[in-house]
């Protein structure tokens, strides 16, 4: 059953990763201590870091975004450019290194719990994310939040077509819809082409370089704004 909406009632969707909660600087730490072990062995950052890309845009296609799949890409990493009597002694490394990345607490970013709570006192706040559900929930359960959104989407991808799918399967007036988020890639251009009344976008420091794009900045629609409690300002 649809339920009514409040009076003045907007539809806020969130990204996770990096909007609500610190995610890329775990991957980035990751990296640095694969560089370290890696290094040692004389292998340059450019070299370990394009076998990492490599190895993570084919894992994309297979498996999605995540923690796991990163993992995966540094173990098909290791086995690309290290001879193979090197690889079991390797492994070993990348999976010291996975686990640490797998059991990061992801910290939320300053005034987010403030600011969705008063969110969710006047408006409908919606999750869509993309990752490993089992994952992404377990971050999102970990925050006490959960309670706060009215629905939670982990698709493959973030882009117009999903967007449109999502408006429609959660029954959502797109000139009532907003996008809220740090990737123009995923966040903000998809949004925008899919109809919604706008897109905020919040820029984050580390955000990653693969959900770094243009922003359609002649788009009306786009709405900047310096931190996540700005949100209060606008909604």
């Amino acid at each position: 059953m649809t339920r009514e909406p409040r009076s003045g009632e907007l539809n806020l969707i969130f990204d996770a990763d990096d909007t609500l909660w610190h995610s890329n600087i775990h991957f980035l730490e990751a990296e640095a201590t694969f560089f370290e072990v890696l290094s040692i062995r004389g292998y340059s950052p450019i070299e370990i870091r394009g076998a990492i890309r490599r190895h993570e845009l084919d894992i994309i296609g297979e498996l999605g975004y995540g923690r796991r799949p990163y993992v995966v890409a540094l173990h098909r990493a290791v086995r690309e450019l290290l001879p193979v009597n090197d690889h079991e002694a390797l492994a070993v490394e990348v999976e010291r290194i996975g686990a640490k990345l797998l059991n990061r607490h992801c910290e939320l970013l300053p005034g987010v719990e403030a600011t969705l709570r008063q969110l969710a006192t006047r408006h409908r706040l919606l999750l869509f994310t993309k990752g490993q559900p089992e994952e992404q929930m377990a971050k999102l359960e970990r925050t006490g939040l959960r309670g706060l959104f009215n629905r939670v989407g982990v698709p493959l991808e973030k882009n117009e077509a999903a967007y449109r799918l999502l408006v429609a399967q959660a029954d959502l007036d797109p000139a009532c819809t907003f996008m809220i988020g740090n990737s123009p890639r995923s966040d903000i251009n998809p949004a925008l082409r899919a109809g919604l009344r706008g897109a905020v976008f919040i820029p984050y420091p580390h955000t990653w370089e693969l959900e770094d794009d243009e922003l359609e900045i002649a788009e009306a629609r786009l709405i900047r704004i310096a931190t996540f409690s700005n949100l209060l300002d606008l909604f």
